[in-house]
């Protein structure tokens, strides 16, 4: 019997039907084995970078993975048509248990049950998995006297295979050892793992429920895919420069797109290479005819004179005194990614300071792309709103007044068309930790790319595109500084003249490893960066849970992208489920002013307190912790103290606190004041 062909949408390409996951559909439980799908070319070889520099985090790797590390492969981005699964061989009898092993079974394997004629037969929900990556589906222990025919599945603390028939006493616990060419069979993998996770990997297969999420763990990249005009402007050496001058405010962006900033750079720096090309063939013209050194300069500055009007005049002006207000220390936060690229390929470490910068370089260059799309911010669409006297002003007019006054939120802005690029790099089993686990490439004998497969070795990496609806949250720069100096972590306000400036010289790159939690000897300097994210990060939980409850989508439907560097973050329909498009522009249009208040009257506790609160740091799954579709750091990085405060001393009427051991110590005090409490405003 033929095996059907199961289609999926765009957006499970993640998440749900990678090759060698265990997927449950309407026709069964299936292990899925194939993919079709084609090559997408256009994408930069930047992104092949950015996947080796996400494969740095990871100690323990299979080969295609360190030959792609090495550079001796490639990978391949597809974008997924359909995919091809087969059933688990391993059935049960929806009515006595009997059991039907397919592979040596002779019969129809949809055929009724061979002991009482049910028509139905459901795969066992149970494989094998382990960190090492491996995955084996079960094989029944047949009773060496009666074989399959009178075999069950005990399912209790210890699930084994017996045989049914009175006086038979084979019984068998269901386990198996890890394979002995396995990587965590090596003593210096073992050793590794024990010291930085404090046990030594199990020798011994785990027996793991289908339905477990953490069966196969799809790392990814999420994006924001560059628009061809914003490619075009990150292409000239200034446009970095100058996206900093406009987050720093020395610059009011004015431009109706990216496109009028780039007519802008062309003239003001150096231009483009054919800009550069004609320029030199101007000046030679120039030289044969004749003309001296004196009039030839004078040409030219009036030639430029001329361009800079037609890109704007005034706008040009003022953009050449923004660049000038950055400094030689403000213009090192960029960092030298040529440098740091040269670094890399030399498979040395780079230091903290050009990961910060490389951090920085890629979220101006979101930014860019912010700069280009069709937006309106939450002042425009009050005015709007105003201007064709709808209902919903006053709703909105009071979110804006709550966030700036409560919530240390300056703007907020809805976007119609973010461009997302999801990229699936690998998987793991059972575990999501680069220190505990082994990091797979996907195999390229499971995907069929229609005779396009390339020569040598390459590894297939999904992705998947979309244009989606989106939420942009801008948090004030000048609060963020006052709860910092309330918790004597930063000095005077009136001290720092620029805010935002000073947070950036303190931004730090955060992922899902940064934290006490998994460093006991953090830097100082990485004090109020983490602080700084953490707090940032557990408001956009927070926010993406008050959407869900007053919206149509569900916590699933969202997803978060973070810039941190910037005081930003973005929450967009993930499109993993269906959605209405506009939904959210009418969330925030209508319902915003709720949300708002419901971080400040409702979130505050956890159901779980104060075990929450006391032992875990003010995060879990009761509070701020959402599915891991949905966040980009695995919910590390997050803590309700952070927001609104509450007692921080490590040992507290004999309770020791997470959330920091030596929080206290630095903050000088048992108490912590939150971003959002009142005293900050």
């Amino acid at each position: 019997m033929s095996q059907p062909a199961y289609s999926r949408s765009k957006g499970q390409v993640l998440r749900r039907y990678e090759p060698g996951s265990v997927a449950t559909i309407p026709a069964g439980t299936i292990q899925v084995y194939r993919h079709f799908a084609r090559k997408v070319d256009e994408l930069s070889r930047k992104l092949q970078d950015a996947v080796r520099q996400e494969l740095y985090r990871w100690e323990h790797k299979d080969a295609q993975m360190t030959a792609f590390e090495n550079y001796t492969a490639e990978c391949v981005f597809v974008i997924t048509q359909s995919v091809n699964g087969k059933r688990l061989e391993v059935r049960e009898c929806a009515n006595c248990g009997a059991i039907r092993y397919i592979k040596q079974w002779r019969g129809d394997p949809d055929a009724p049950c061979h002991r009482c004629n049910h028509p139905t037969l459901n795969e066992i929900p149970f494989v094998f998995a382990h960190t090492d990556g491996t995955m084996i589906q079960l094989t029944p222990r047949i009773c060496p006297h009666h074989g399959t025919d009178y075999l069950v599945l005990e399912r209790g603390y210890l699930k084994r295979w017996r045989c049914k028939v009175d006086g038979c006493s084979h019984a068998e616990t269901i386990v198996l050892p890890l394979p002995k060419n396995s990587i965590m069979k090596r003593s210096e993998v073992v050793n590794s793992i024990e010291g930085k996770t404090g046990k030594p990997p199990s020798q011994m297969m785990s027996l793991t429920n289908v339905s477990d999420n953490k069966l196969q763990v799809v790392h990814s990249l999420s994006r924001i895919n560059p628009t061809p005009n914003v490619e075009k402007f990150l292409g000239y050496s200034e446009s970095l420069q100058i996206l900093l001058a406009i987050h720093l405010d020395y610059f009011k962006h004015q431009c109706k797109n990216i496109s009028e900033l780039t007519e802008i750079i062309r003239v003001l720096g150096q231009g483009s290479q054919e800009d550069q090309k004609e320029l030199e063939q101007l000046l030679k013209t120039l030289q044969l005819s004749g003309l001296d050194e004196v009039q030839i300069k004078k040409i030219l500055a009036n030639r430029k004179q001329v361009k800079e009007s037609e890109a704007g005049g005034p706008i040009v002006a003022d953009l050449r005194k923004a660049l000038t207000q950055l400094s030689p220390n403000t213009l090192q936060l960029l960092g030298d990614a040529k440098t740091e690229k040269e670094t890399r390929d030399r498979r040395e470490n780079i230091t903290a300071a050009q990961e910060n910068a490389r951090t920085l370089r890629e979220q101006l260059g979101d930014y860019a792309v912010l700069l280009d799309l069709q937006a309106e911010n939450l002042d425009e669409a009050v005015t709007h709103l105003a201007g064709i006297n709808s209902p919903f002003y006053a709703n909105l007019s009071a979110a804006g007044s709550l966030m700036r006054k409560s919530l240390g939120i300056n703007q907020v802005m809805v976007i119609k068309d973010l461009p997302v690029l999801h990229l699936a790099y690998g998987y793991t089993r059972l575990s999501h930790q680069p220190e505990a686990s082994v990091l797979w490439a996907f195999d390229r004998k499971n995907f069929d790319l229609a005779g396009e497969e390339p020569k040598g070795n390459w590894i297939p990496m999904p992705v998947y595109k979309l244009k989606t609806e989106a939420l942009l949250f801008q948090f004030d720069a000048k609060r963020i500084v006052r709860w910092l100096h309330a918790n004597n972590l930063a000095p005077a306000p009136t001290s720092i003249s620029e805010p935002t400036l000073w947070l950036l010289e303190h931004h730090s790159r955060i992922t899902s490893r940064s934290g006490p939690a998994f460093n006991d000897t953090l830097p100082p300097d990485f004090l109020i960066p983490w602080l700084v994210s953490s707090a940032l990060h557990s408001a956009n939980h927070l926010l993406i849970k008050a959407i869900a409850d007053q919206s149509s989508f569900g916590e699933t439907a969202l997803s978060e992208h973070l810039l941190f560097s910037l005081n930003q973050t973005i929450i967009f329909v993930n499109r993993l489920q269906e959605f209405s498009l506009g939904g959210l522009k009418t969330f925030f249009e209508q319902r915003l002013d709720q949300a708002f208040q419901s971080l400040l009257q409702e979130r505050g506790d956890c159901m779980f307190d104060p075990y929450c609160e006391e032992s875990l740091g003010g995060a879990c799954n009761g509070c701020l912790h959402l599915p891991e579709v949905v966040c980009r750091l695995f919910n590390n990085a997050l803590s309700r103290i952070l927001l609104y405060g509450g007692e921080i001393s490590t040992n507290m009427e004999g309770v020791e606190r997470t959330l920091w051991n030596s929080l206290s110590s630095l903050v000088e005090s048992d108490q912590f004041i939150g971003l959002w409490d009142s005293s900050v405003d």
